[in-house]
């Protein structure tokens, strides 16, 4: 990181910058091509979950098993100078980055978990489940491997 001034390493912290954000964007490997979507997720002890459609190029990628890398913005606001001069506006921002290699779930209790941590970022923790549309979906886990952060105030 090039500014060490603004790295953020309490865990803690970067944990809670992922579960402020209102969606995550992430880069998958298409060849020598990046392919970027942005989702919705969920968090629950230390994974975070995703779905998607069963079929389709981003699901194609992410069952190849390449690693990922998510971004995660909970806040960004330009910053200008009192004095209104150009080139001086700034940003105000917390960003997080997550590499690792999300896996498919199966397994209907780690489906579950998926579900539940979804609909607890969509503040829903107790709806109820739509079994029919859980089982036309694909639901992923990232542990991640690796996390930075970054916060200029």
């Amino acid at each position: 990181m090039r500014h060490k001034d603004r790295e953020v390493t309490d865990v803690t912290e970067i944990w809670a910058g992922v579960v402020a954000s209102p969606w995550m964007t992430m880069a998958l490997c298409d060849g020598a091509e990046p392919h970027v979507v942005p989702l919705s997720f969920g968090v629950a002890d230390g994974a975070i979950y995703f779905h998607s459609s069963r079929k389709g190029h981003k699901v194609e990628l992410l069952r190849r098993g390449g690693t990922v890398c998510c971004s995660f913005v909970p806040y960004a606001d330009v910053t200008r100078p009192e004095d209104g001069t150009g080139c001086r506006f700034s940003m105000r921002f917390l960003s997080v980055l997550a590499w690792g290699r999300p896996e498919e779930l199966h397994d209907p209790a780690e489906v579950s978990v998926a579900v539940r941590a979804l609909l607890s970022a969509v503040q829903a923790p107790d709806a109820p489940v739509n079994e029919e549309a859980v089982g036309r979906t694909a639901f992923f886990r990232l542990v991640p491997d690796r996390m930075t952060a970054s916060r200029h105030a």
